[in-house]
């Protein structure tokens, strides 16, 4: 079995010469690493690259930790990301404004961030952190995934369902350009990887999730009927797509999946719709009939939604089992996204402070304006006015959108999300 990817030795070899350099500026700058950690993709042996011109790059990122004694500065490890993102011939990509015109080979992006060995023995039970110990790669340094909690599969939250797949929403949003801007590959990258994550939001409901794609299809495929009846009466093919796109990914060739770009996504969206429906519906047990109900429970979520990670807080990080203490950190934790953001915006020179007298916390807001920006273009692509005022409205909760076009409104999104996500806080 091959370390990295699905693609055979020599393309393990070099993806193993890129981490060498990332090793390298890591160590440059950082002094008492303790371990260098991929995961995502290339940890679990399942990358994708593109080969060009007899080069390879990494299809979007290296997801890595840093593991050290003491924390790193956040800029200090997006500087790292800058200088590897050059070494291996990139330009990398811009932490406050999203770039439409994206390419593999000219926006790879280095993922960096940083764990102490104190931080491991608290981590909660995120997906990214079950993958880091049991799906991953150690390319520098000690061995030290035993540290990380143990937990189940099980114990994993259902509100990183939620987080996966409104990603992957974004993702749609993104990548997709009425004026043509986008990369037909990349944009079926991120439709594939859409039906992929589908697969890992619903085995996380039935409790039957791996860290590993290739599992997660094949279980997807045998109880998708028996235990998702109502939503294979929606989609009733969704476990073949989703077997067809896993094998595309896990056997990356730089060729589309589906001939028209635009149509895949067009497929995409409106399956992904219905997947999204059906999980927000049981993971918030109200009923989602249309996008309306879908964005109101996403701005809506609360206690449900962060209680159990300031449980799993609360007991690693202070040996607290409370109901009553993690209610309140649950109600604190919107107001601490707030403020963060609220920062973030003024050192953009955005001063915005409408998110601070909005009752909501920003990423749920953000969320919530992303299903009407995606279904602001009816399916000739002509512009859905309903949706894109809806949407636009949501949007200026939290960011200071003045777009007049889907492709305006689609980059605020863009910008917003970006601005959120890369303070790397989620």
């Amino acid at each position: 079995m091959n370390k990295y990817t699905a693609l055979g030795t020599d393309v393990d070899k070099e993806v193993q010469k890129q981490l060498d350099i990332v090793s390298e500026e890591i160590n440059k700058e950082i002094k008492d690493v303790k371990s260098i950690i991929v995961y995502g993709g290339f940890g679990r042996g399942e990358g994708s690259v593109k080969k060009v011109n007899n080069k390879y790059y990494p299809a979007n990122d290296f997801d890595v930790y840093v593991i050290t004694k003491k924390k790193v500065n956040g800029s200090l490890l997006d500087e790292i990301a800058k200088k590897v993102a050059k070494r291996l011939g990139s330009k990398g990509i811009e932490f406050n404004k999203f770039d439409k015109n994206w390419s593999f080979e000219d926006n790879f992006y280095l993922d960096l961030k940083c764990l102490t060995l104190k931080e491991l023995r608290r981590l909660v039970p995120l997906l990214r952190y079950y993958e880091l110990r049991n799906a991953s790669n150690i390319f520098y340094g000690e061995e030290v995934r035993n540290l990380i909690p143990d937990y189940k599969a099980e114990e994993i939250p259902l509100g990183e369902g939620f987080r996966i797949l409104f990603n992957r929403m974004t993702h749609l949003v993104e990548y997709f350009s009425t004026e043509g801007k986008h990369n037909d590959l990349v944009l079926s990258f991120f439709c594939v990887k859409a039906y992929l994550d589908s697969c890992t939001a619903l085995l996380l409901l039935n409790k039957k999730y791996s860290p590993f794609y290739r599992k997660r299809m094949e279980d997807f495929y045998k109880y998708y009927e028996e235990d998702f009846y109502h939503l294979h009466q929606k989609v009733p093919d969704l476990h073949e797509k989703i077997k067809k796109y896993t094998l595309w990914k896990l056997n990356f060739n730089g060729e589309l999946p589906e001939k028209d770009a635009v149509k895949f996504w067009m497929q995409t969206r409106k399956d992904f719709l219905e997947v999204v429906n059906y999980f927000i519906s049981e993971y918030t047990q109200k009923n989602i009939n249309d996008i309306n109900d879908l964005s109101t429970a996403i701005i809506n979520l609360g206690k449900e939604h962060y209680m159990p990670y300031s449980q799993f807080y609360l007991k690693n990080s202070l040996g607290i089992n409370s109901n009553v203490l993690s209610f309140l950190v649950s109600k604190l934790i919107p107001f601490r996204f707030k403020q963060l953001y609220f920062k973030r915006l003024i050192k953009e020179k955005k001063f915005y402070p409408r998110i601070l007298i909005n009752k909501r916390s920003p990423d749920n807001v953000i969320f919530g304006a992303v299903p009407y920006i995606l279904f602001a273009l009816n399916d000739d692509l002509s512009l859905n006015k309903e949706n894109f005022e809806k949407g636009l409205e949501i949007l200026k909760g939290v960011y200071p959108s003045k777009a007049k076009t889907w492709e305006e409104l689609s980059q605020d999104y863009a910008d917003a999300y970006i601005l959120f996500y890369l303070m790397k806080i989620v």
